[in-house]
């Protein structure tokens, strides 16, 4: 199906090439099917190069993924720690007891994800890696975004873009069990009742 705004501009650009042709029928010279068909070759084997390159740095990441855990930045000086690394390498999760609060059996806490490759966010911006404001009910199981802060490069750099959200509305998700949320559950919580009773 045609789009409604290309049905108005495909005439007039069908109109416009008329004008600047002087011979409707004239076809291509041969020197710019040559010229348009390296272009096309050169185009496909770039994709290639890159599809190639791209399967590569996954097989890689596949076989050890904490070589590539390696090459991000600890940033110890957040109190970053390394939590836990996909199977396949595709992303690193962190957490850091900087900035922990406690309000009962509520945990608020920062997390840091991080990605090999460009993710997009909501508003269709790319990003690389992320920090993460999340508020963890130790008594019920569950958690909720308070925000999130999204980075365009790794180890939090780059330009930034957030999504808040107001607490009253900020949606509770329960921890599944055997995932890598219920991981990070178990930890805030520990770490939380292990502050309290210091």
């Amino acid at each position: 199906m045609i789009h409604p705004v290309w049905r108005l501009i495909a005439p007039a650009l069908t109109l416009t090439a008329g004008l600047l042709r002087p011979d409707m029928g004239a076809a291509q010279t041969p020197e710019q099917e040559k010229l348009w068909e390296a272009q096309r070759a050169q185009s496909q084997a770039e994709q290639k190069a890159k599809a190639e390159l791209l399967a590569s740095q996954r097989a890689a990441r596949r076989a050890d993924p904490m070589a590539w855990v390696r090459t991000l930045n600890p940033l110890g000086e957040g109190g970053w720690q390394f939590r836990a690394v996909a199977a396949d390498g595709s992303w690193a999760a962190f957490s850091t007891e900087h900035q922990m609060k406690r309000s009962g059996r509520l945990i608020t806490a920062w997390l840091r994800q991080e990605y090999p490759e460009p993710q997009r966010n909501s508003a269709g911006d790319i990003y690389f890696s992320y920090v993460e404001k999340i508020q963890f009910d130790c008594a019920n199981e569950r958690a909720r975004a308070l925000l999130i802060i999204y980075y365009s490069d790794n180890n939090i750099t780059g330009s930034e873009s957030s999504e808040a959200t107001d607490v009253k509305q900020a949606v509770w998700v329960p921890i599944v069990p055997g995932t890598p949320s219920e991981n990070i559950y178990q930890w805030a919580c520990e770490v939380a009742n292990g502050k309290a009773h210091s």
